[in-house]
């Protein structure tokens, strides 16, 4: 499977022009987080937004003491702690790589900064809000009014392949089901 590109992510999101992507790319570095290392932690103030080429990263809250999975990112993904870039306020989640990951970082408020210049920039920006924003309320809703096997069905549809690469129990954790009744809903389903 071809590794997508942040410029053409952005351009199937919304077209920018030639001096703009110029500008962009003058902001971007590779970055690498090996598994298990942490894009960011609860309580961190942020400025960087990446762009996932490889890997898999998580995104958890901790409560009582207990991790909860909010969602996962997947190349050609932005996982970025979107609330907390805007609001100033430290971030409430972390981001973890579950495997070894490369992406593409840049300074947001450098790229903020461009919108005056380019107002495709600033286009882009609300598109992306527009998306994420748009998924996390389909998610939101999925969650309170579908059972765990409908919920386990469209994680299968939305991250094809994901389960072969992450354990169980992070799965389960984002349907908002132990590993146990995963496990017997998995079963249920391959034997039919």
């Amino acid at each position: 499977m071809e590794t997508p590109s942040l410029f053409s992510v952005i351009e199937a999101l919304s077209p920018i022009d030639p001096r703009a992507r110029k500008d962009m790319e003058a902001l971007t570095a590779p970055r690498t987080f090996k598994k298990n290392e942490y894009l960011l932690c609860e309580g961190d103030r942020v400025d960087d937004c990446f762009f996932l080429e490889e890997g898999v990263v998580r995104v958890f809250f901790n409560s009582d003491g207990n991790e909860y999975n909010k969602t996962f990112f997947v190349p050609g993904m932005f996982p970025t702690a979107i609330t907390a870039l805007i609001s100033g306020n430290p971030s409430l989640i972390s981001f973890q790589a579950l495997t070894d990951c490369s992406v593409i970082s840049f300074s947001y408020s450098a790229f903020k900064n461009l919108f005056g210049k380019h107002r495709s920039l600033e286009t882009l920006m609300l598109r992306i809000m527009e998306v994420e924003w748009i998924k996390k309320e389909r998610h939101d809703i999925l969650m309170v009014t579908e059972d765990a096997t409908s919920r386990y069905r469209e994680f299968r549809k939305n991250y094809p392949g994901l389960e072969q690469q992450i354990p169980q129990y992070h799965i389960a954790s984002y349907l908002g089901i132990t590993p146990i009744q995963l496990s017997r809903i998995r079963s249920r389903l391959f034997s039919e």
